[in-house]
């Protein structure tokens, strides 16, 4: 079947990424055992936006993609074939799949909001509570009809738990907090009834409704509450159908809060805060529990499918462990699944009482990654104050470290050897531990912050050890005695009065001195003189501004592809800019992804063969550039990483991995450059990219405009009212170029026209020692298409700019003196001739401005 391997070859890696594994859980959302038969071991829960089958046999991960949102409900048939997932986001919808082929059946759109759900015993019914409006909506999912058979909005509080009879598929249930519905269908009519809660004849209070279950073999249904009982509902003497329930009886189970309520055949099973599993018979008996846990307050629970086909020998009843009851009798039950609220995953052999722990992740929001230089090993830590460590490739869990609730993990780094790893704390603190025993080092603690650290950094010799943290301060620690890896605190400087958005080591040219810089959203690119601090005494080296009116929000060392050395700056512009190593004054501006959201970080992915990418991600997304950088948007990719925002992004050392952290999940990206250069060669070559930027295209009137506009300015050089032969050549002089962005609709500021003319100027200044002093047509185009802003002008900013000069407490209105003050003192300074001309041009009073002297009273 070699046709067959190759197809699914193709379907592996459609992307330029690809989602290789998943790492963490939504707790909340719980676990689904979909084990079909004895002889394979699957889990169902959903991963962020991503549902997940997990084989923990054969340690695979079955990806079940294109929720756009948080899954926030999963739901499963009897036989564990068909599962569904649903999501609550602004794109929501229920995904219907096929488990054994890991393939989407059928997609449900725009359904108001997945509160809760709940698929039929018999796979043919789906049905969900929306959050939008409460409304009851079910399908029959196997027909044709995409409108579903019955929808109803209910007069009561949200429901957060649904149902099905699995005896009956008529027959539902759901609940909230303070009461129980029951819902029956036929093919005509769909009745809802909330029975009353009848709390004098109970003389106790009745509700805190966890989950409700339908009793076994029998018409009752039970709603477990908080207080550790169960309400038993039965239908009502006169009732028309199961609906029409009443309370029958109050049960007191345990003393503490019921979680969850299910059902294995003639079993109930409960599930309670305080870790253990109840199984009662169906006079609500004791038959036996699991109380050795010891992982947290249950939040789900979920039995493999009966294996019908296999029987137990005499023999094999033995070897199963017996009930707690006085007859001893072999407690028969199938494999199953809890998770609890500590997001661990266990697992429970039918045949023995050894619980397995199959996943222990994290509990809150991951922030720190990062990878090992060396081995395939990544560490995660996260706001719960757990740090693991895992084999990527192994997808094994290699190590872990546990500092407790109230040490929350914000930053992590490994030096460049693999020798130790570095952890920031939320309070300050920052530890460095041995990178494999994960045990403190002596002498590796360090409380000189009082604020979170958001960033580490080793220089590349592993000597110097940088921190930033929440109060824009950085701090520097070396390494001072090898033998006995002793580090020692130098000092820190607060250079920067706005958030660092990064901290980088680099090496000087010529050398093997190690440079510390920080960006911050100060616009200030601050390097440190790490040689020459004493203890106590960060110095500073230089502060440059590097923007005028962008936010710079990341910055990396671009790839030695060029005989000039740069620092690549994203900005939120949606722009790069290629530094000057040395004297950090801008070489480039180039035209940054455009997806959704301006870049929150990037990263360097390098490839043999002289093959260079850039990694970023966006506020939700993660993407992928080829160098070097032109501007054209075809060279770039990206897509969904993380619905909840992505915080984080590292490679592995070969690049062949990409890490990215959002929510609680961290997820491993695997790189197909080819797919990205396929891509960027259907996107066209030469200008053709670029005038796809150009409203209308090529033959649009943009583009006409632009060359009209290019020979009117060599035009304008040769004097427009010369009778002379005119010379048209395919150049015009660098002069020209602010004039024609003018006329354009583009109106860079002074700095940014210096950028412009200096970047062809020196454009091949290091290949060839001369300046340019001419343009061509073709490197116009790419100018503009670089430089100018990529939403344009929105009226609003001018708005906000007259309501600034005016002031917080004006009218919106500015004095004709003061704003003539401003323009000719405060920032880019215009002369008084300067704004004669241009208050002349803008009143049509042509002449009198440029022929008079003008006095500004």
């Amino acid at each position: 079947m070699p046709e067959d391997k190759e197809a699914t070859d193709d379907q592996k890696d459609p992307f330029a990424l690809n989602i290789s594994w998943c790492f963490g859980f939504n707790k909340e959302v719980g676990v689904m055992n979909i084990s079909p038969n004895s002889s394979k071991k699957l889990i169902l829960y959903a991963a962020g936006h991503t549902g997940i089958i997990y084989d923990f046999i054969n340690n695979t991960q079955t990806l079940l993609q294109g929720h756009t949102s948080n899954i926030t409900c999963i739901a499963a048939s009897g036989n564990k074939r068909w599962v569904a997932l649903g999501d609550n986001g602004p794109d929501n919808m229920i995904s219907i799949w096929d488990t054994t082929s890991g393939t989407p059946i059928r997609n449900i759109f725009d359904v108001g909001g997945v509160m809760s759900l709940a698929i039929s015993n018999d796979a043919r019914y789906v049905a969900m509570i929306s959050s939008l409006n409460n409304e009851f909506i079910i399908w029959d999912w196997t027909s044709e009809n995409d409108e579903p058979l019955f929808r109803k909005e209910l007069d009561a509080n949200p429901q957060s738990f649904l149902t099905f009879n699995p005896e009956n598929s008529s027959e539902l249930a759901s609940n909230s907090l303070h009461e129980v519905i029951f819902y029956h269908f036929d093919d005509k009519n769909l009745t809802v009834h909330i029975p009353d809660l009848p709390e004098k004849d109970f003389n106790k209070p009745i509700g805190n409704f966890s989950q409700t279950a339908f009793k076994p073999g029998s018409t009752e249904a039970l709603a477990g509450s908080k207080d550790g009982s169960v309400t038993v509902f039965d239908n009502d003497g006169l009732a028309e159908n199961g609906a029409y329930k009443r309370v029958l009886k109050l049960v007191k189970l345990i003393d503490d809060p019921i979680t969850v309520v299910t059902n294995f055949e003639d079993l109930v099973a409960v599930g309670s805060k305080d870790g253990a599993v109840r199984f009662y018979d169906s006079q609500l008996r004791v038959k036996n529990w699991y109380g050795t846990f010891d992982s947290g307050c249950v939040d789900s629970i979920s039995f493999a499918c009966n294996d019908k086909n296999s029987s137990e020998s005499d023999e094999g009843l033995k070897a199963i462990p017996a009930e707690s009851t006085l007859n001893a009798e072999p407690f028969v039950v199938t494999d199953f699944t809890i998770s609890t609220d500590e997001s661990i995953i266990c697992h429970v052999p039918a045949k023995t009482n050894q619980v397995k722990k199959l996943l222990q992740e994290h509990d809150d929001a991951v922030k720190a990654i990062d990878t090992h230089p060396v081995s395939n090993y990544i560490a995660v830590g996260s706001y719960c104050g757990l740090l693991k460590i895992w084999d990527y490739i192994e997808k094994a869990e290699v190590n872990s470290r546990a500092f407790g609730l109230g040490n929350e993990i914000t930053a992590i780094s490994y030096d460049k050897v693999g020798e130790f790893l570095a952890v920031g704390f939320y309070d300050g603190t920052i530890l460095i531990l041995d990178s494999t025993t994960l045990e403190t080092i002596h002498g590796g603690e360090f409380s000189h912050a009082k604020a979170l650290i958001t960033q580490l950094a080793f220089s590349h010799d592993s000597i110097f050890l940088a921190a930033t943290d929440l109060d824009d301060t950085t701090t520097l620690i070396k390494r001072t005695n090898d033998s006995e890896h002793e580090w020692s605190y130098i000092g820190r400087n607060k250079a920067h009065y706005k958030s660092i958005v990064n901290i980088i080591f680099g090496i000087a040219l010529d050398s093997n001195v190690p440079r510390l810089l920080t960006l911050g959203m100060d616009r200030n690119l601050v390097e440190y003189d790490i040689l020459n601090s004493t203890e106590d005494n960060l110095i500073v080296m230089s502060t440059d501004k590097i923007e005028q009116s962008a936010t710079p929000v990341s910055c990396a060392w671009y790839p030695p592809i060029n005989k000039e050395h740069f620092l690549l700056v994203a900005n939120s512009e949606y722009k790069y800019k290629l530094l000057n190593a040395t004297t950090k004054r801008c070489r480039k501006t180039l035209l940054g992804p455009t997806h959704g959201s301006h870049i929150q970080k990037i990263v360097n992915l390098a490839y043999p063969e002289d093959k260079h990418y850039i990694a970023f991600i966006t506020e939700d997304k993660i993407g992928m550039t080829t160098l070097a950088l032109d501007g054209n948007p075809h060279n770039t990719t990206a897509l969904l990483a993380h619905c909840d925002g992505a915080s984080n992004i590292v490679a592995c050392p070969h690049s062949r991995f990409l890490f990215t952290v959002g929510g609680k999940v961290c997820r491993m990206w695997e790189v197909n450059p080819d797919v990205l250069h396929a891509t960027a060669a259907l996107g066209g070559s030469g200008l053709e990219p670029f005038y796809q930027l150009l409203e209308g295209g090529k033959e649009g009137p943009l583009a006409k405009e632009m060359e009209e506009y290019f020979y009117y300015s060599q035009m304008r050089s040769q004097s427009v009212a010369t009778t002379q032969h005119r010379k048209v050549g395919q150049y015009v002089a660098l002069e020209e170029v602010p004039n024609i962005m003018r006329a354009l609709g583009f109106y860079p500021t002074e700095l940014q026209v210096q950028d412009m003319i200096n970047e062809v100027k020196f454009s091949q200044y290091v290949d060839t020692g001369k300046t340019v002093s001419e343009i061509d047509l073709e490197t116009l185009i790419k100018l503009y298409c670089n430089h100018r802003p990529v939403f344009g002008l929105p009226l609003f900013k001018v708005y906000d700019a007259f309501s600034t000069l005016a002031g917080a407490d004006g009218d919106g209105q500015i004095d004709r003196g003061l704003l003539l003050s401003l323009l000719q003192n405060k920032g880019e300074h215009i002369s008084e001739p300067e704004l004669a001309e241009y208050l002349a041009s803008l009143l049509e009073l042509y002449g009198s401005a440029r022929t008079k002297k003008t006095r500004w009273q």
